[in-house]
């Protein structure tokens, strides 16, 4: 009895460990406590950052006022700007009646004239008249030469052929065209020059910025000119490739501007005559009279044309941001 004891205890140890082992084996994941997965977070919402409402034209064209003047007071000389819509006629100008000596911007003058001519029949383009040397142009290569290449002997040779300066004067003031006046040839401009003598408040061929803008929507609107006249003097001013850093710099190169540029010999370091001015025309069609005139500028080439530049970019602001 003694013996037996020992055994069965032995065994019921055996056995309640062998079940104890059992209740704890098994895979390690089935052994552990359980982690709980924490719940997903949602994505915090992208907020895009506030964008400026987009300003509506008449807001842009507001402002344009306040644009051209700043421009013009901080330039140093004198600075002459309108900006007409050919369409509705609203126009923003500074030192918009003030005079300017022209230079070769006098040329839109001498070519309406011409052309009106022609479309009354008082003029045949087509006639040859014989230049330097005994070569012969057809007046309508004159009046292109003039206009693209500021060819000055051709300007001067189409002013004589319509009857000289007072004829285009006395047309200009037919056509209400009241503060532009041609007074004298592109030779006797050139006389001037080498004397030194400066176009002071513009004695010369003078015009006032107003004017210009005025003579520019009368060209768009062919009250000037019949349609084929008017087609052909506007592709000679889209041909125009001078002056490319002054108000074509400050439009998109998307946009079509046909133009002419004037610009006056610089004595004693003073420049009366660094002008531009043309029509552009919008992506929508409506076409702009832009006219740019800086007088008695003590700056250099650069600066000057930079600053025509930037009274393009206001305008294109204004109209097509």
């Amino acid at each position: 009895m003694s013996r037996v004891r020992p055994i069965r205890a032995f065994v019921a140890s055996v056995a309640i460990v062998t079940f104890v082992l059992a209740c704890t084996s098994g895979p390690l994941s089935a052994r552990r406590r359980a982690v709980p997965t924490p719940a997903p977070t949602e994505s915090p919402i992208a907020i895009p950052p506030p964008t400026a409402t987009p300003l509506s034209e008449g807001a842009r064209l507001s402002r344009l006022q306040a644009d051209l003047g700043a421009i013009a007071r901080t330039t140093p000389g004198r600075l002459g700007i309108a900006v007409v819509d050919v369409a509705t006629g609203g126009r923003y100008s500074v030192r918009g009646d003030e005079s300017f000596p022209l230079a070769s911007v006098a040329k839109l003058a001498i070519a309406t004239v011409a052309f009106r001519m022609s479309d009354q029949r008082k003029l045949d383009l087509d006639e040859r008249i014989t230049v330097n040397r005994g070569a012969s142009f057809a007046i309508w290569e004159l009046i292109r030469a003039m206009l693209v290449s500021s060819d000055d002997t051709a300007s001067d040779v189409v002013l004589r052929r319509v009857g000289g300066p007072s004829v285009v004067t006395g047309t200009l003031r037919r056509l209400n065209i009241r503060n532009l006046t041609i007074r004298t040839s592109e030779a006797e401009l050139a006389a001037d020059v080498r004397a030194k003598r400066r176009f002071v408040g513009g004695s010369e061929n003078p015009g006032t910025p107003n004017a210009l803008a005025d003579l520019l929507v009368g060209i768009a609107t062919q009250r000037f000119t019949l349609v084929d006249s008017t087609n052909e003097f506007l592709l000679d001013l889209d041909d125009v490739g001078m002056g490319r850093r002054r108000l074509r710099a400050g439009f998109p190169a998307t946009l079509r501007f046909a133009h002419k540029t004037g610009t006056s010999a610089t004595i004693d370091g003073t420049t009366d005559a660094t002008n531009d001015a043309g029509l552009v025309t919008l992506p929508d069609g409506r076409r702009i009279a832009v006219v740019a005139l800086l007088a008695e500028s003590g700056s250099d080439e650069p600066f000057r044309e930079a600053v025509l530049a930037r009274v393009a970019r206001a305008v294109a602001n204004a109209y097509a941001p």
